[in-house]
Parts: structure tokens; sequence; C-alpha cells
């Protein structure tokens, strides 16, 4: 439970706790300098890369309705054959090659210090469960809500409330963090603070503090 008497408020409403986004927020993720790597052709490579990391039956993976086996066999056949070994490891183990973003870990790390609650919420496939472990920050995390469990994905309301119902959170007392606006925008409708973060960790202490948030 978060050490109320560290908690300050910036105004009427006091935040107590803090929601994380993952991609962008805690790792950067540059498939296709990854896809380079296994590929030299330069048109091979845009295409696996489109194909794998760009289709629109990545969403489905995220909200949980396809499974990342069912959606290599999909993508794969807009693949030409003779690409299909190389891009089959690059689907398996693109999450092997993220980037945690080392400032962000301080930061959390005293948020989690000062008593507030630290939790994410990330549209994100059951691979979450694979690496989530392997970036740093995440170790001071009180819960998380991936949208492949709940088969909703932000900005739809239904993920923000799954959050808030499984931790028993109120949406005044929480600032989220995402690098979309418009799920940014998503969790201010339902009543939490929040800031579209673009990697500038000063930027966004400075947004906590003038929360409220103590840093």
């Amino acid at each position: 439970m978060p050490k109320m008497e560290n908690i300050h408020s910036g105004g009427e409403t006091m935040i107590r706790n803090l929601v994380f986004d993952m991609a962008w927020v805690l790792f950067r993720y540059k498939p296709m300098r990854f896809t380079r790597q296994y590929i030299s052709d330069e048109a091979d490579a845009e295409m696996v890369h489109r194909e794998l990391f760009c289709a629109p039956e990545w969403l489905a993976t995220d909200r949980g309705t396809l499974s990342d086996e069912d959606y290599f066999t999909l993508v794969s056949k807009r693949i030409p054959e003779r690409l299909h070994t190389k891009a089959r490891y690059l689907f398996e183990h693109w999450h092997e090659v993220l980037i945690p973003i080392r400032e962000m870990e301080p930061v959390i790390a005293r948020l989690k210090e000062n008593g507030y609650g630290i939790y994410l919420l990330t549209n994100m496939s059951r691979r979450f469960y694979r690496f989530c472990r392997d970036i740093p920050a995440m170790r001071y995390f009180d819960g998380a809500v991936v949208s492949a469990d709940e088969h909703c994905i932000k900005p739809e309301k239904e993920i923000y409330l799954a959050l808030f119902r499984k931790y028993r959170l109120t949406p005044q007392e929480c600032f989220f963090v995402d690098d979309r606006p418009e799920n940014v925008k998503a969790g201010k409708r339902l009543g939490m603070s929040g800031f579209c973060f673009r990697q500038d960790v000063p930027a966004l202490c400075d947004a906590l503090r003038r929360a409220g948030v103590r840093l």
C-alpha cells in the first residue's frame, strides 16, 4: 500500500498512483534495425518488416483474439517462401532486442520509494509474459493490465475500466504516462491526469511535479 504521508497533492485531488505504458515509455522498439541484421536486401527487408511488424492483424494479437502462431501463419502468406525461415526467426525473437529506456528506472524507483502505487497499462500480446522481467523498471510495479488478457485495447474505455476495477483505483488519483496522445486523452476522459511521453524524461519529471507528484 502507498505510504500516504509521503504523497503530496497538486490541487484538490491527490495523486496516489502512476500508470505507465510499456513500448516507447519503458523501452524502445526498432524492428526495422533488427530486420536489416538478417535480411541484407533492402527491398526484402522493407517487405518483411511491413508484413511482420506493421500488418493490420497485429492489433488482433494485442486484443488477444489471434495467437502469435496464427498471426505468423496468416502474414507469412504475403512473404515469399524463400524468406520464411528468416521471417520466422525475426518474429520469434523480436522481443529479445528491446532497448530499455534506462533513464526511466531511477524515476520509477523514486516514485515507488515515495509511496506511490505503480501500474502498467499496455497494448501487448501474451508474449508480454516472455520478456516483461527483462525490463529493469518492471521490478517496481504493483500490477499490470495487458490488453490480450482483457480482449480490449487502448484507447477503448474498457481497458482503463479494467485497470481501475482490478486494482481498486480511483481515476482522479491516477496520473497516466503514454506515448500516444489518443491514449492519454482517453484516460483523461475517464478522470485520470496524464502526459504524452516523447522519450524526454526531464519533461516527464516536470509534468509530474506540476501535478503535485513528489520526486
